[in-house]
């Protein structure tokens, strides 16, 4: 395994995407992956000791009753099954990375599907553990508004993240000023906005009265349109003035 940079693609795998993931027609698939079988190690050794534990009782001296080799053979089972559904479930995960989401898909009966924009990731990070530097594989996350995704214990994390580093956010950072955080405070005063304007409609609608109403915005009295309000927040918050909104 070769190292990516910021241009390559990590390990080579820029394979079909699963039919279980939906790729647009006019999607590029950057990476494939699954992840490592080593993160069922934990449920082997679980499964090991339970079923050993089973074992020792098939041939105690409670075996002799048929409460000693229902145990028995209840144990033995659940060691096996432990680490089957683990395998199992490793084995029927896939990440998907094209040029405008990342997806995983999970399920062994049926299946779930978790995709997320990268035009609308706001974060991006890879971690490693211990093991995880010294045979090259670690866990990439992907933050967005409505939660994210995460590509768990996959091979180069600094190639798939240098991926998504390319491809996030596309164009809205160069055609939208403002930082997150500027337009976060621009939509908590629209919902303050909103709130008033609810308020003054109720009112007017007890009073009988229509037309422009005087709104209470952000702590003091206004008398100009809500949506001039609106546009004055954006404009003075990130400079965008361009456009009509």
């Amino acid at each position: 395994m070769t190292d990516a940079t910021a241009v390559d693609v990590p390990d080579g795998k820029v394979n079909d995407a699963p039919d279980a993931v939906p790729v647009a027609d006019d999607e590029s698939v950057l990476w494939t992956g699954t992840p490592r079988l080593s993160a069922a190690v934990p449920a082997v050794f679980v499964g090991v000791v339970v079923a050993g534990a089973g074992m020792a009782i098939a041939v105690g001296p409670v075996a002799t009753s048929r409460l000693g080799l229902g145990i028995a053979a209840v144990a033995i089972l659940v060691g096996l099954a432990v680490p089957g559904i683990a395998v199992l479930s490793l084995t029927n995960t896939r990440y998907v990375l094209t040029d405008r989401a990342a997806s995983v898909k999970t399920g062994i009966v049926g299946r779930r599907v978790v995709r997320a924009r990268l035009s609308m990731v706001e974060n991006s990070a890879y971690e490693q553990s211990v093991t995880g530097s010294l045979f090259g594989y670690g866990t990439v996350t992907l933050e967005t508004a409505g939660g994210g995704v995460s590509f768990r214990r996959v091979d180069d994390p600094q190639g798939v993240r240098a991926l998504v580093g390319e491809h996030a956010g596309g164009d809205a950072d160069e055609s939208i000023p403002g930082s997150t955080n500027s337009w976060r405070r621009v939509r908590e005063e629209v919902q303050l906005l909103r709130s008033a304007v609810e308020r003054s409609r109720r009112r007017a609608v007890r009073a009988g009265v229509c037309g422009y109403q005087t709104v209470r915005s952000l702590g003091r009295r206004s008398t100009v349109h809500p949506l001039t309000v609106v546009r004055r927040s954006v404009r003075s918050r990130t400079g965008w003035s361009r456009h009509r909104i």
